[in-house]
Order: C-alpha cells, then sequence, then structure tokens
C-alpha cells in the first residue's frame, strides 16, 4: 500500500465560443481542497437534448459515490463499477421527455492506497505527464476520427480538424431496457513518482493545446497557479467548451515490504481493462455494436463507413 499526497489542484472551466455551458467537474471549484484524491471532468452532448445535464449529473453524482469510499484503500474495479451504475441510475431517473437522448463524455482520476485509477468514456482525455519524461499514458479517445486513425485511413494530423471530430463512439446516457450501457476503459498505475503531473481535460482544451504544448507547460518553472493560468488563456477563445483539471503529486509514501521493483514493472506496460455496467457484457472488439441513446448518431457514424 501507499500515502499519496497532491499539491493543492487547479482547475478552469470556460465556455469558449459556445452560446452554452456544457461541461462538468468535481470538485466544483478553481482549486481543490487539501487532501482531495480523485477529480473528474464531463462534457454533455446531445444540444437541445440538454448534454449540460447529463454532464452534471454524472459529475455529481460520481463526485458523491465516491467520497463514501476509504481510498487510503485501495479503490477496486468493484467500486468502480458501483460509481458508474449510481450515475447511470442518475440519468435513467433524470428522463422526462424532453432530454431522452442526453449525453456525456466523462473522466475520472482516482489516487488511492495502491496507486492511481484513471477510467473514461469518450474523447475526454487524461494524462499522466512525469517532467523530463514526458508523456508515460494519455487516454485513446473514444471518438470516429480516433478510430480513423487507428485504421489508416487517418493521420493524428488530418484528425485534429477534422469536421467529424466532434463525433463520439461511447458516452454515458439514459438507457432503455433493450440498450447496453458504454463501457469505461480504466488504466492502473503504481509507476508514480512526487512530482508527477495527472491532467483531465475537455475536448475544448485540445483544440488549442497539443501533446508538445502540455509537456513543454508542465516541466516550465511556474507554479501550478501560473501553469493553469496560462493554459486557460490559451483556451478562452476555444470554439468549444473547455475545462480542465490539473493535479501534481507532492509525496509519495510507500510500504517498505513491498517489492517496489516488480510493482512498477508489472504497471508501466499497458494495463488496460474494461468496466461496464450490471446489464452490460461486451470486449474491446465489439464497439461497432455499441448501443446509445442516440440513435442518429450511430446512423451517421454507419454512414461515414460505408
Amino acid at each position: 500500500m501507499m500515502k499519496i499526497s497532491t499539491a493543492i489542484g487547479h482547475s478552469f472551466k470556460q465556455i469558449g465560443k459556445r452560446q452554452y455551458q456544457e461541461d462538468s467537474r468535481y470538485p466544483d471549484s478553481n482549486v481543490s481542497q487539501a487532501g482531495q484524491q480523485f477529480f473528474v471532468v464531463c462534457d454533455g452532448v446531445g444540444g437541445s437534448e440538454k448534454g449540460e445535464v447529463a454532464s452534471r449529473i454524472v459529475a455529481s453524482t460520481i463526485g458523491k459515490q465516491m467520497s463514501k469510499y476509504d481510498l487510503q484503500q485501495e479503490f477496486t474495479d468493484a467500486q468502480l463499477l458501483e460509481t458508474l451504475d449510481e450515475a447511470y441510475i442518475a440519468l435513467d431517473s433524470a428522463v422526462d421527455g424532453t432530454n431522452n437522448d442526453m449525453g456525456t463524455t466523462m473522466a475520472l482520476v482516482c489516487l488511492h492506497g495502491n496507486g492511481c485509477t484513471m477510467s473514461h468514456i469518450g474523447d475526454s482525455r487524461i494524462y499522466h505527464v512525469r517532467p523530463g519524461e514526458g508523456i508515460l499514458y494519455r487516454s485513446d479517445d473514444h471518438s470516429l476520427v480516433n478510430q480513423m486513425v487507428h485504421s489508416g485511413q487517418l493521420t493524428p494530423e488530418q484528425a485534429i480538424d477534422h469536421p467529424q471530430s466532434n463525433v463520439i463512439t461511447r458516452c454515458m446516457s439514459p438507457t432503455e431496457n433493450d440498450q447496453r450501457r458504454s463501457m469505461a476503459t480504466v488504466f492502473h498505475t503504481t509507476n508514480l513518482r512526487a512530482g508527477d503531473y495527472l491532467l483531465l481535460c475537455t475536448d475544448g482544451v485540445l483544440h488549442c493545446i497539443n501533446d508538445g504544448d502540455i509537456v513543454s507547460l508542465l516541466e516550465n518553472k511556474d507554479t501550478d497557479e501560473e501553469k493553469i493560468a496560462i493554459m486557460a488563456n490559451r483556451c478562452k477563445k476555444s470554439t468549444d467548451n473547455n475545462t480542465t483539471w490539473l493535479v501534481r503529486i507532492e509525496s509519495i509514501e510507500k510500504n517498505e515490504s513491498e517489492n517496489h521493483e516488480q510493482i512498477s514493472e508489472e504497471t508501466t506496460k499497458t494495463v488496460t481493462d474494461t468496466v461496464q455496467s450490471k446489464n452490460s457484457a461486451m470486449s474491446m472488439t465489439e464497439l461497432e455494436s455499441v448501443k446509445r441513446g442516440k440513435k442518429s448518431l450511430i446512423a451517421k457514424i454507419r454512414s461515414i463507413f460505408n
């Protein structure tokens, strides 16, 4: 087991050039309280279908559920599953006939007694950056353009401003009885050091800042408060809502009886897993069969590939 202490986290939430704010976060503050161990960002989808409602529900429900756990102990996959179930139940309960197709992305980082768990659904992104070494982990977007990059239809450079860059292939949305809930991709690591940064952001941030910018910014000598201010200034004119949490690991105390070298060797591998809700039984290869509330979006994706 380990005891992970974080510096005060810094955040921004900006509307960009959008008419409405559909991003949400937890904690919903520009700075975190001392001892905060988990962070969430969500990006609502659905436009008139009240994506802002979905993002607010998911962020606040995850925050409420996660606050029940003793994160000095390990945060388990079972607890993550329970947390996502609660968020899906809250979405289902909020359906009123005007918002059936609302949805949201979700990105969650949790520091706990057995390391760090990073989980996402959609194209809100998570980075683990170590100054001097660069990006140790970057979440893989659940998006149409990312799928096209993986299949060789687009280069990463072509994907940045692609006209379909806003089309996501997974999100959290209300589900009917015959629908499967979108699954989360989960990454566990114990490869953590004091000085490491964890960054969560919605895709509006990535319209203005790329991976190289993130590494350069986090490696400079500015304070964390100055770094988040620089990032917010670069993103304030984004074409989309843009939200970020930036968290620095301040110290780590490890149980001396554990074999740290073995732990590090195991967790520097790509330790991806999937966690989905109780009524879902999907594998990563079944992405094309994911059912979502926005059936029109799935039809749109199919029409692009056909």
